[in-house]
């Protein structure tokens, strides 16, 4: 063994063969974080100077529809021309993009120039996730992703804070202005270091009908969400035509060449499992995470800045989780991790639920949201890693954005089912759902005694959904680890990480 191949069989990711890559991960995943991160803290403040306030969910909103529908789109893309040539392009577009933002003079313009950047990042999110797949050995994978977790983690605690800062200052423009500077070091540390699986890029050859049908998916979706507890008829329309939507586009996956995302990128063991543990733990964790700060504020008293930082919790557990899966994958198989954490949910599901419902010290239920991060750390950051453990170099583009895909879909509806659930409740308990709908949309309300005990009970009920999503992720978690009990651990060397004699995963 050449010193080559012993740098590549013993460095790290912060060893000088992977850290120009590392870098360039890492502040690709920071330009996503930031911005997912700080604007919603500023949108009050974008309602007070353009006005427009009925358009002000779309800020938010357009970003989330064009990087879904981007994210998926990605992977066509990174595997005809590769990763780096993807970024390039990517990367001066958000760059533009985010300048447009902070520039806009108006609502509708903003919300238009958030849409473009929702692209970018879905786009930039795709990047990351393939550049783990490509640049990395398997044995420094799950390393790679515990990093990215932390800058997440970080940007968690500290993006409020900059937000704050930048609003006192400068005013709401400054967030898009800092992505500037944020974005051309990203597009100078991946310039040239982030890695390519084309020599000479291939004709990037797009399903149409299949792209039509995903973004029907996603508007349909988003009709839906966008109706729960105001028109519920009209949102029982949106999830039909969703599913309808889902459904041909499954239907045309299978019939057409060159799909935008092919069948077996789905349902292939183990991707069909690892799909499916990653989008039930997301939905079990951040179903109630997102109602986390309406409890606090109202049943508990809690100041809308404590409020907002309760969801902190969750994030960090995460972030710990995946840190010390990096470590654990050494000895465990990622099987192993993803069933520790789909068991490890259920109590901390629990115990939230029954801490929520008795009132318990708020320490003990940040602490039960914390371990429900750490589960979704083990599940998510050891999945990843099968995933891309599963997968050819000349197809890891589309896995990865189907996967990304199927997470961002699972936590929409996690989301919109929790919202339904607790609005049921307390519309049934009080006959009025206006005071949750003016706090979650910033206003500064008092509630009643019964509309604060039906706010906890609507919660409790929530966490009660997250449960069942908790043991639908064990049972699927149970599946993959006995389809994979019996085959040998691979062996780390140099290369890939996996030996030459190492059996491939096989349903």
């Amino acid at each position: 063994m050449d010193l080559v191949e012993k740098l590549e069989a013993t460095g790290g990711i912060w060893s000088p063969n992977y850290l120009p890559v590392t870098l360039a991960n890492l502040t690709i995943v920071a330009i996503a974080a930031f911005d997912g991160l700080a604007l919603v803290a500023a949108l009050p403040s974008i309602a007070d100077d353009l006005g427009g306030v009925a358009l002000l969910p779309w800020v938010i909103t357009a970003y989330l529809a064009t990087s879904a529908v981007a994210g998926i789109m990605a992977g066509p893309i990174i595997d005809a021309v590769g990763v780096r040539r993807t970024f390039r392009a990517t990367g001066v577009w958000f760059l533009f993009a985010s300048a447009a933002a902070a520039a806009a003079p108006n609502m509708e313009l903003l919300v238009a120039a958030r849409a473009l950047q929702g692209i970018g990042g879905g786009l930039v999110i795709s990047v990351a996730l393939t550049a783990v797949g490509l640049a990395y050995p398997q044995r420094l994978r799950a390393r790679a992703f515990a990093a990215n977790s932390m800058v997440w983690g970080t940007l968690g605690f500290g993006g409020p804070v900059i937000t704050a800062g930048l609003l006192a200052v400068a005013g709401w423009r400054m967030i898009f202005v800092i992505q500037l500077p944020i974005t051309a070091l990203a597009l100078a540390a991946g310039w040239r270091t982030l890695p390519s699986t084309r020599n000479k890029p291939q004709r990037i050859v797009m399903d149409g009908r299949g792209i039509a049908l995903i973004v029907g998916l996603v508007a349909a979706s988003l009709f839906a969400v966008a109706q729960v507890g105001v028109r519920w008829p009209l949102a029982a329309v949106g999830a039909a035509a969703a599913i309808a939507f889902g459904r041909a586009f499954w239907t045309n996956s299978g019939r057409t060449d060159g799909p935008l995302v092919s069948r077996i990128h789905i349902t292939r063991f183990p991707l069909k499992r690892i799909h499916l543990t990653a989008g039930l733990v997301l939905i079990a964790g951040l179903a109630a995470d997102n109602y986390l700060p309406l409890y606090m504020q109202t049943t508990r008293g809690r100041s809308e800045s404590f409020a907002a930082f309760s969801v902190l919790f969750l994030t960090v557990g995460w972030s710990s989780a995946a840190f010390l899966v990096s470590r654990l994958l050494e000895r465990w198989r990622e099987t192993d991790a993803i069933l520790l954490g789909s068991i490890l949910m259920i109590p901390a599901v629990i115990w939230a639920g029954v801490g929520v419902a008795l009132t318990w010290p708020i320490p003990v239920i940040f602490g039960a949201f914390y371990v429900m991060g750490a589960a979704i750390g083990f599940v998510s950051t050891a999945g990843l890693t099968l995933l891309q453990a599963s997968a050819d170099d000349s197809e890891m583009g589309r896995v990865n954005s189907a996967h990304q895909f199927i997470r961002t879909i699972g936590i929409t509806y996690g989301v919109a089912v929790g919202g339904a659930i607790l609005l049921f409740v307390v519309g049934h308990r009080i006959g009025d759902v206006e005071v949750v709908r003016d706090v979650l949309g910033g206003e500064d309300v008092v509630a009643s005694g019964p509309t604060l005990d039906a706010i906890r009970d609507g919660l409790v009920w929530v966490l009660v959904f997250s449960g069942v999503a908790a043991l639908g992720c064990l049972a699927a978690a149970m599946a993959l680890w006995r389809n994979t009990r019996g085959l040998p651990l691979p062996v780390v060397g140099p290369g890939d990480g996996v030996s030459a004699d190492a059996e491939p995963l096989s349903n």
